[in-house]
């Protein structure tokens, strides 16, 4: 087992089982690899923080299997770039530190395959776990204009309504005669 903190240099020497590791943001980790855990000691985390923290220690214990795969960070042009998407792979999960507390994890941290990325504690402890994702989506536009609001193709189908009008009958609802009106004292009805 590892312990990473992110508050000191990685180097190859210190990336062996037992042994703290730093992440700029202050953030401590620690990877068991035996039960596949990346244990949390804070409240608050990105999820490219504890892929960080699994990238430097790895090199030095491949005999566990892969915990991650990352899709994104591509860049797009003029500063923008395809969010990066982490994946636990190979029954690795997160687990929240021993202690009630609301867990904040920003970025996209998802399980291959489906399922939840944050397993219980321990002790019988209170954790919430909040997801907080980006919200950013790249669109193309392809004629330099945007389309129709809703109001307007309400507008356009009443209008093409009253040209052809549009058929209904309402005679029968489900195969079932309908009588009535449809006015106080004569309301409409099974026949």
């Amino acid at each position: 087992m590892a312990t990473i903190s992110t508050s000191q240099t990685f180097d190859s020497a210190a990336r062996t089982a037992g042994e703290a590791f730093t992440i700029q943001s202050g953030a401590v980790f620690t990877i068991d690899g035996a039960t596949k855990r990346i244990i949390l000691d804070s409240a608050s985390v990105t999820a490219a923080e504890i892929w960080t923290a699994w990238v430097d220690w790895h090199p030095t214990n491949t005999a566990w299997p892969l915990a991650f795969s990352l899709v994104g960070g591509i860049p797009l042009g003029g500063g923008l770039y395809i969010p990066p998407y982490f994946f636990l792979l190979n029954g690795w999960r997160v687990r929240p530190m021993e202690a009630s507390h609301n867990l904040t994890i920003t970025g996209n941290l998802f399980v291959d395959g489906g399922g939840v990325p944050v397993v219980s504690t321990i002790g019988t402890y209170q954790v919430n776990v909040n997801y907080t994702v980006p919200v950013q989506a790249q669109g193309i536009a392809t004629s330099g204009s945007t389309g129709p609001t809703a109001g307007e193709i309400a507008a356009a189908i009443l209008a093409a309504a009253q040209i052809t009008p549009i058929h209904s009958d309402i005679r029968k609802i489900n195969a079932v005669a309908v009588d009535g009106a449809g006015v106080p004292g004569n309301e409409w009805g099974p026949a």
